[in-house]
């Protein structure tokens, strides 16, 4: 393999993180934008293809828990 080879495949690489980033930024806003719309955990986790658990932690590093819902303060 060429060092432009190496390099291109570099830079190739770098593009996708940053647009797998970008994508996993989305989604948490639309997970969140859907929480806040009053859609039940369970069916934002079926139309994101995740797990319930996984919906709680991306809403959870917002500050947002199952007793704050409950509780009122969210």
């Amino acid at each position: 393999m060429s060092e432009d080879t190496l390099e291109a495949a570099q830079r190739a690489y770098q593009s996708a993180q940053e647009a797998l980033h970008t994508a996993r930024r989305k989604l948490a806003e639309a997970v969140l934008d859907a929480y806040a719309n009053g859609e039940p955990i369970g069916r934002i986790a079926e139309r994101t293809g995740q797990s319930t658990t996984s919906i709680w932690n991306t809403l959870a590093v917002h500050g947002i828990t199952p007793l704050s819902r409950i509780n009122g303060s969210a």
